[in-house]
């Protein structure tokens, strides 16, 4: 890994990008739990402090407050926000200060999403 991504912030920096924190590649798998006690298989394509987007293996509902594991060691709430094909944007609504932590340090040892890819939830 180079230092130039090991030095970003987890702040967004792109003025010109809506999203408030800078987003990192991360391909990893994750459960997601509905609200009907579904859980949902998932791999994760990009994650930053505020949110992750994932590919489903089957659909949720846009607007949906859904339980994601494991982010940052653990479970967080997610309200799902974005859909594109399979792919789904998550924003994180509940998540403990420890996590938020650790996903942080781990985002800096992450390379950086490119803000301008056309692909991005």
């Amino acid at each position: 890994m180079d230092s130039t991504s090991a030095a970003q912030p987890c702040a967004a920096s792109d003025p010109s990008d809506r999203r408030r924190n800078t987003r990192y590649r991360y391909s990893a798998p994750i459960s997601v739990h509905t609200s009907e006690g579904l859980i949902v298989r998932a791999m994760t394509l990009e994650i930053s402090e505020g949110g992750a987007s994932a590919m489903l293996a089957s659909p949720v509902k846009i607007g949906e407050s859904v339980k994601l594991e494991p982010i940052a060691s653990g479970m967080v709430t997610a309200q799902v926000r974005h859909k594109v094909g399979k792919i789904y944007g998550f924003q994180f609504l509940q998540i403990s200060e420890a996590q938020r932590d650790k996903l942080r340090d781990d985002c800096r040892r992450l390379p950086v999403y490119p803000p301008n890819n056309k692909m991005g939830i």
